[in-house]
């Protein structure tokens, strides 16, 4: 059984204005937790403070939106503390009727799977992300 959240909202601006919103740690303190470390590549330390909880993660993917009308996408990976970890994803499209179509999915879909940690890329809070290595 998967646990999964997911939200869509059409927004009122283009998808590089919102791409500025979902990446830029200001921005992020304003919509997603109090305090927001997000390391822009693959394999970057996520990091996110939501009143006393302390979420850490390791970014996916990074693929800001085109000028040609491609679609952007953001996905990290976070936990608190033991809780199992959960996978998050931002997809930004261009509008038919113009503005942003924001689709968020927070998912937890490896609980069946045994995960290790593998280092990963890069220096910071996160040294260690989850492998897939044997279905249970």
């Amino acid at each position: 059984m998967t646990d999964r959240i997911e939200r869509q909202l059409m927004l009122p601006a283009s998808p590089p204005e919102v791409w500025e919103e979902i990446t830029d740690p200001d921005r992020l303190s304003e919509w997603l937790a109090d305090e927001a470390v997000l390391d822009l590549w693959p394999g970057g330390d996520a990091w996110f403070r939501i009143g006393d909880a302390i979420r850490t993660g390791w970014v996916e993917e990074v693929s800001p939106p085109g000028a040609d009308g491609e679609c952007g996408q953001l996905a990290f990976w976070w936990a608190e503390g033991d809780e199992p970890t959960s996978r998050v994803e931002i997809v930004l499209a261009p509008s038919r009727a113009g503005g942003t179509e924001l689709r968020l999915v927070e998912a937890r879909p490896l609980e069946v799977l045994d995960l290790v940690g593998i280092p990963l890329p890069g220096q910071g809070r996160t040294r260690y992300g989850p492998a897939l290595v044997a279905a249970a």
